[in-house]
């Protein structure tokens, strides 16, 4: 299930694109990483979340 892009995902959307595009190879890998350190962190906490409202 999708959810449809408002006008301010587009424009955080490019605004985040234009801020990768001065970042060098090396610093926009770092970034992704830290990202998806961000994200993985978000569904495990959400998990846990999830099981305390289970119990």
């Amino acid at each position: 299930m999708s959810k449809a892009l408002t006008s301010r995902d587009i424009d955080e959307g490019k605004r985040i694109s234009a801020l990768f595009s001065t970042l060098s190879e090396e610093n926009k890998t770092m970034a992704i990483v830290y990202l998806s350190a961000l994200r993985d962190k978000e569904i495990a906490d959400s998990g846990k979340k999830k099981e305390l409202q289970e119990v």
